[in-house]
């Protein structure tokens, strides 16, 4: 192609300004194509749904593919290499298309804009996906990058730059105006990226062209909106919309309601119950119960001393939000006692969304800190994932550690992660070494999805269709057998120390194994807790299904210990209410309603915990410090 076929003379000019008119119709015709690309990715390449949309959704499409097209334009004014941007552009939207389409296999979720700054983390990448799918991946984008730059020098002969030394004022022109659609594109994008600002014109057109945003279901979300407006309506947002009658007059209210139901919980509590008694939270990777699901049986059950220590504690099942993965989420629901389902739904990972934004959060850190208590964190793995060396820091706890510092990093089986057995080897040093009473707040790694492949004797199944899905259960059972026993050497090992110390143990999700199988929805988000003491009167009390922000409550009820203003709060909406997701509650009965059918008295409750939850998210904390303080009287020495 040169000047004449397209119209231009041949002046020097002249092929610029046909160059430049060429550049915009490619890079209109790869924003066009990724659009396509990542629609189909999404879909698993069927090309008769994507029609079927681009007929019913033509301009909504225009519309996600012009958002597209500003990140191109952007990209090539300032390389200032056409070709180059655009093989850019072509391995970004493989990588977002083939993370979206895994996420989705596995978690049934799509991709969130949180979830972006994981894939960098090529060592977790590669434990996902497999170091060969990992090393294909790298080398396309290699030769995709190399084509580019190939094709581009190729080409560049044929549409030389203007020199700056023949041509002074063409090579000027050229720069002004690289810099000057750099500037629109970059105010255009960061006008963008407001898109749940009151006001915004991108997102009223986005509304306008047809599309509809369901809170409750994220796939259907991207897959009738497009992926370009499902990352879009994933944007951060404010964490919580005000609750009607929000005020400080309001939070003064609340703080003094529930101070007096604190100080009617604390006098049958010990006020110095936690000066000896060591509190460990355990966050058992994956850990279920898969025998619970009978069409599928094991040769053996994978979690006896775990199923008969249930009977003997106060346990049962949690409701995890998240299926096959969100770890961060249970355990920011543990430590916090806010359920992100009362957060908006695109608020997908507080750790990452929420929590950066402050330098304190309250949490179980700073309660047990106030009560004399040393603060641990440990996680057996790297400090890269969600954040969590941030939120760590701005929880307060006073040593942190991951993998990289840990002394016990022993492994089961062909994996990289660390067995239960080093963590909880690790845990023994911390406690050992506090010089009084530890709040270590653990979470494990060995049974992290895959698991096929990783174990010698695996335990042998029946009743699991799909062949993939049947090797990751039987490997993931027997990992389970490791975690099962290396819990009974742990709790063993705490009752011959002599240390008083209470353990909650839970699971944080289910694995990504059942996505074949005709597992009930509820039960993909259970898993099992029991809350144990090695010390005192034990009893047995089998739970309804019970949300993750209760169990701290239990702990302290084990250890006898005062609870703060907020825990009688969780104490009295657990009674109603206890267990919530974003599309039920359960009933003291066990079982799923929608909020309308809730009794009063429970809405009122859910009423108050979603006004303290606002006030410390989004609001202005008028109740943080009352709230999270156990009252004067009730504290420890």
């Amino acid at each position: 192609m040169n000047s004449r076929i397209v119209g231009w003379s041949k002046s020097p000019a002249g092929v610029l300004a046909g160059t430049v008119f060429l550049s915009f119709v490619v890079t209109v015709v790869a924003a066009l194509a990724a659009n396509l690309s990542l629609q189909l990715w999404h879909t698993h390449g069927n090309t008769g749904h994507v029609a079927r949309m681009l007929s019913r959704e033509l301009p909504l499409f225009l519309l996600s593919s012009f958002v597209v097209w500003l990140v191109v334009a952007l990209l090539v004014a300032v390389l200032g290499r056409l070709w180059l941007s655009v093989g850019i552009i072509a391995v970004v939207t493989g990588v977002i298309g083939f993370a979206g389409q895994r996420k989705r296999d596995l978690l049934s979720e799509p991709l969130y804009p949180s979830d972006l700054a994981q894939q960098f983390d090529l060592g977790f990448i590669s434990e996902m996906v497999g170091f060969r799918v990992l090393l294909l991946a790298l080398l396309a984008s290699a030769l995709v990058i190399g084509g580019a730059v190939a094709l581009g020098r190729r080409l560049g002969r044929r549409f030389p730059r203007p020199d700056r030394e023949a041509q002074p004022v063409l090579a000027w022109s050229l720069l002004a105006g690289r810099a000057l659609v750099a500037l629109a594109a970059v105010a255009s994008l960061t006008y963008v990226m407001q898109f749940h600002t009151p006001g915004n014109n991108v997102k009223a057109a986005f509304d306008r062209l047809g599309a509809h945003w369901r809170p409750w279901h994220q796939s259907r979300n991207y897959t009738d909106n497009g992926v370009v407006a499902g990352l879009l309506y994933n944007l951060p947002v404010p964490a919580m919309a005000a609750p009607p009658g929000y005020s400080e007059a309001t939070m003064r209210r609340l703080v003094k309601k529930y101070t007096l139901a604190a100080a009617t919980l604390n006098e049958t509590r010990d006020s110095q119950a936690l000066d000896d008694v060591n509190v460990v939270l355990v966050l058992s990777e994956a850990f279920s119960d898969p025998t619970r699901f009978k069409p599928v049986r094991l040769a053996e059950d994978p979690i006896p001393f775990t199923r008969q220590l249930m009977r003997e504690t106060v346990s049962g099942n949690l409701l995890t939000q998240k299926y096959g993965g969100g770890t961060a989420n249970t355990e920011f629901e543990v430590l916090t006692g806010m359920s992100t389902s009362q957060f908006r739904a695109q608020l997908t990972t507080p750790f990452q969304m929420l929590v950066p934004h402050f330098t304190e959060f309250p949490s179980a850190v700073r309660f047990f800190e106030d009560q004399g208590l040393s603060t641990a964190a440990l996680h057996s793995y790297t400090s890269t994932l969600y954040r969590r060396a941030e939120v760590y820091d701005i929880f307060g706890f006073g040593d942190v550690t991951f993998e990289q510092d840990m002394r016990h990093r022993d492994i089961i089986g062909r994996t990289s992660f660390v067995s239960d057995e080093a963590t909880f080897a690790e845990v023994r040093d911390i406690l050992r070494e506090s010089d009084k009473p530890a709040f270590v707040n653990v979470v494990t790694m060995q049974n992290h999805y895959p698991s096929a492949g990783r174990y010698t004797d695996p335990i042998p199944s029946t009743g699991m269709r799909d062949r993939h899905d049947r090797a990751n259960l039987e490997h993931y059972a027997r990992g389970l057998t490791h975690s099962d026993a290396a819990l009974e050497d742990f709790l063993e090992d705490l009752r011959a120390s002599g240390e008083k110390t209470v353990v909650a143990f839970y699971g944080d999700h289910l694995p990504a194994i059942w996505n074949h199988s005709k597992m009930p929805p509820r039960m993909k988000h259970e898993t099992p807790f029991f809350v144990h003491a090695n010390f005192g009167e034990s009893y047995a009390e089998s739970r309804p299904t019970t949300s993750p922000v209760f169990l701290l409550n239990h702990a302290l009820e084990a250890a006898g210990a005062p609870v703060s203003p907020f825990y009688a709060l969780l104490d009295k909406l657990e009674q109603e209410v206890p267990a919530m997701s974003h599309q039920y509650y359960v009933t003291p009965e066990n079982l799923q309603v929608p909020w309308i059918y809730l009794p009063k008295a429970a809405q009122e409750l859910l009423d108050d915990y979603r006004m303290v939850m606002y006030d410390v998210t989004v609001g202005g904390r008028y109740s943080e410090q009352a709230m999270f303080t156990v009252p004067e009287g009730s504290r420890s020495r």
